[in-house]
């Protein structure tokens, strides 16, 4: 038998009980989820360059990032989606020199009647009271003083002649995002008064994402979103993801960007990258900001991959994101495009809220230029991270000091013990390794990861390297279950 802790040779009488666990049945293990946002902060903001901080309650995020920071509203997003998986944040200032997006509301005319008018900025509503009396002029004031009031409005406001100009309180293409709209379906315009939106515009120089994926080269993070969607830091994105998964990192991270626009332009935003870790999605002029979709989407994403990394998200809701007006809303033909070119689609119910439909990466082809599908679904790449990282775990557990020999030797016939098949932690050959791995199948297939388990176990290969004795190489088959996406059907009467 082997010992860890009781020596071989021992005259002094003593009686030696070594206890430690046996992992040979050792059920699934525990996933370490860690979602990270990375932030746009404000002057305002404590968080310093560099910095990574556990958020546990969306308040905290107000003085890391500061009050009516995008940062802010990223957290406080994932927060109203998901309570329970670990989250940690990282914060970046304005670009130096870059230029704040602006737009406006223009009132002309008068009421004819007294009213509570509504508008909405960036989702979150302003009301201001329009009386009978008031000229263009007090309008513009009493809405100024109502967006300004808001502390966690991402923007400012400034009256001048009827005039309100909106400024995102950030610099950067990131504030063209920022929803102006009359709330006219809570509350119409009275009659005699009009107000004209001029949407934001003139935002420029986003910060570089590159300093804070730095900061995690040797983190574990699983899931990670932020509020750029330029192409520069998209595809600095995509290869730091890229690099993660590789073999040799083993950090596996799923990221997260959207952008609001049209058809056209998320059509060109999804081709952007090709990437199997990356999802991408967004709406046309939904009131909410695309950051904050991203942080929902995120949230709902790393809490039930959590428990099943193979289940669809089809349905769950994104709390806190707003549908669209149904006139700006895709029809299903422009979904399915935008899903064929890398964009996650939603579902927008008669209440306003949003449903997720399919979510996606951005993966479209091969290196060969080929159009595949192997990466489609972002439940392939998490259900792939999650197999490797319990088998990766669960070797190391039972054979964190073997020795490897061959199939054939006599020394793979060493057991701990008469009756036990298992070489434990003494010895390890490539059918012992095999069988470890059709244990672990078996459990994947009962938790409807893996089907066609028994064709994984026969397509599965271990070896011992010619070329180096110390080295146990495999091929590893296994069937990532499906879901229900689409129902084909022919129903037909009798007549």
């Amino acid at each position: 038998m082997d010992f860890n802790e009781i020596p071989v040779d021992r005259l002094e009488p003593a009686t030696l009980i070594e206890i430690g666990p046996n992992y040979r049945n050792v059920g699934i293990l525990p996933w370490p989820e860690k979602a990270f946002i990375v932030g746009q902060k404000l002057a305002t903001g404590t968080l310093a360059a560099g910095a990574i901080q556990e958020i546990t309650r969306a308040d905290q995020a107000i003085a890391l990032f500061g009050r009516g920071s995008i940062g802010a509203e990223q957290v406080a997003y994932f927060k109203k989606a998901n309570r329970n998986t670990p989250l940690y944040v990282i914060a970046l200032p304005d670009a130096g020199g870059a230029l704040k997006a602006t737009g406006t509301f223009t009132f002309a005319g008068s009421p004819t009647s007294s009213v509570v008018l509504r508008f909405k900025i960036g989702g979150r509503q302003v009301r201001m009271t329009a009386l009978s009396s008031d000229a263009v002029a007090a309008l513009a004031t009493k809405l100024a003083a109502a967006i300004n009031a808001d502390l966690d409005m991402v923007v400012t406001a400034t009256a001048a002649a009827g005039v309100v100009t909106v400024t995102s309180r950030h610099g950067g293409e990131v504030g063209n995002e920022i929803d102006l709209r009359v709330d006219t379906k809570a509350q119409p315009l009275p009659a005699g008064l009009t107000c004209t939106v001029v949407a934001m515009a003139g935002g420029s120089g986003n910060p570089d994402v590159q300093p804070a994926l730095d900061l995690l080269v040797s983190t574990w993070a699983t899931k990670l979103t932020h509020p750029w969607s330029d192409a520069t830091n998209l595809a600095k994105t995509a290869e730091w993801l890229r690099v993660r998964y590789l073999a040799t990192s083993k950090l596996d991270c799923h990221g997260f960007v959207f952008m609001g626009g049209t058809y056209g332009q998320l059509t060109t935003f999804g081709n952007l990258t090709n990437s199997p870790f990356l999802t991408m999605a967004g709406l046309k002029k939904s009131p909410t900001p695309s950051w904050a979709m991203a942080a929902s989407a995120m949230g709902i994403a790393s809490f039930h991959l959590t428990d099943d990394p193979a289940r669809q998200l089809k349905s769950l809701v994104l709390p806190g994101v707003e549908a669209p007006a149904e006139v700006d809303q895709f029809l299903d033909e422009e979904n399915d495009l935008l899903l064929r070119n890398g964009i996650s689609t939603f579902d927008c119910l008669s209440d306003g809220a949003v449903t997720i439909s399919r979510m996606i990466t951005t993966y479209k082809k091969t290196t060969l230029d080929i159009a595949d599908r192997a990466w489609l679904d972002i439940m392939v790449p998490v259900t792939m991270s999650r197999i490797r990282y319990d088998w990766s775990v669960y070797i190391n557990l039972m054979y964190p000091r073997s020795k490897l020999v061959d199939d054939d030797s006599d020394a793979s016939f060493a057991t701990r013990q008469d009756n036990d098949q298992d070489a434990g932690t003494a010895v390890v050959t490539p059918k012992r390794m095999a069988g470890s791995w059709a244990a672990r199948c078996k459990l994947y297939g009962e938790k409807v990861w893996i089907e066609n388990v028994q064709r994984t176990l026969r397509e599965s290969v271990f070896q011992r390297s010619t070329d180096d004795r110390n080295r146990l190489e495999s091929r590893q088959q296994v069937v990532i279950v499906g879901n229900l996406m689409v129902f084909a059907g022919r129903l037909e009467f009798q007549v």
